[in-house]
């Protein structure tokens, strides 16, 4: 079975995905029936390509920007049955990236997207118009490759998520980390954006802003509510924060960049976690959530210093699923 892909974005975490696509090309075709052929990549500063028959990714990879520089397709004429959009996020809108989901949905295309945006500010229409097309929706890769929808959808039938609470972004985790031996924040930030974990907007991850988009999605997605990313209420990373995150270090604590999500609403901001909190160990980049469900107890979900790999395994895993007839999307709760 073949299945045509357009990418939309191919920087990291686009080449990635391209990689493991023809890392895997032979256990997708023998062990789960996929043939996946890219036709078409996209990017709004870096050219495109088009081939219908199928590009040559390895060459592709290989190159700093695509061949085509003149004005790139419409997405609703692009030969694909699935769209992966892993275009730069845009937290406060979701643009472009709302706009290329809503495109393929319309398009009769199944859509994967590890883009954070348009599912933090419009999951429910694209939610709605992908079940009135018979379409898939998925976005595992959204939170980072942590595997939250995978298991409310496989794992937890019945099951209601009464509360949430997590650290969920690398970059603020793995600067109070460093914070916490006395390494400045200044530093500790510079050595997050050389490991490529940091945003080149400080405000996406000290302010918050990016776990207010996770903090909307888990929301809307898991609890059913109508949360937007401006209602979340954020503290800052500052630098006295990162003094308390040294202090508490002295004294056996630790200070997490902490997301709480109850039905009443989401706030994103320093707490200080003691050693018997299941989320203490999260340590360096590394992400953790832990769900309170109302017949499956409490459940934690880890990734270990995640990397762009994992992104990339994410998407491959929500390809598969999609490839093999699985458009049964999450349902608001």
């Amino acid at each position: 079975m073949t299945t045509r892909i357009a990418i939309v974005g191919f920087g990291n975490v686009g080449r990635a995905f391209a990689g493991l696509l023809l890392q895997k090309r032979e256990a997708l075709r023998r062990e789960h029936g996929v043939d996946a052929v890219v036709t078409a990549i996209l990017t709004r500063h870096h050219g495109w390509a088009r081939d219908d028959g199928g590009l040559d990714l390895e060459a592709l990879i290989s190159s700093p920007e695509l061949p085509l520089r003149d004005s790139r397709p419409l997405i609703a004429v692009l030969a694909a049955d699935v769209l992966v959009e892993v275009s730069t996020l845009e937290v406060r809108t979701g643009q472009p990236a709302l706009d290329h989901l809503r495109d393929a949905l319309r398009s009769g295309m199944h859509v994967i997207s590890a883009n954070q945006g348009p599912i933090a500010h419009a999951y429910r229409e694209l939610e709605a118009l992908a079940t009135e097309r018979s379409r898939a929706l998925r976005f595992e890769a959204a939170l980072a490759a942590l595997p939250v929808f995978t298991l409310a959808r496989y794992a937890l039938p019945g099951a209601k998520v009464l509360r949430l609470r997590g650290v969920v972004d690398s970059a603020a985790n793995y600067v109070l980390s460093e914070a916490a031996r006395g390494v400045s924040l200044a530093r500790a930030l510079t050595a997050a954006r050389r490991l490529g974990i940091a945003a080149s907007d400080t405000s996406h991850d000290l302010d918050g802003w990016g776990a207010a988009a996770t903090a909307a999605i888990l929301s809307n997605v898991l609890l059913g509510s109508d949360l937007r990313v401006e209602d979340v209420r954020r503290t800052p990373i500052t630098s006295v924060v990162a003094k308390q995150a040294a202090a508490a270090a002295r004294r056996g604590k630790r200070v997490r960049q902490l997301l709480t999500i109850t039905p009443d609403g989401a706030t994103v901001g320093p707490a200080t976690l003691s050693s018997d909190d299941p989320l203490f160990a999260v340590e360096g980049s590394s992400m953790a959530l832990e769900l309170e469900t109302d017949v499956a107890g409490r459940l934690v979900l880890a990734v270990h210093e995640p990397r762009v790999e994992q992104t990339a395994f994410a998407l491959l895993a929500d390809l598969v699923n999609v490839a093999r007839g699985g458009t049964t999307n999450i349902r608001s709760r």
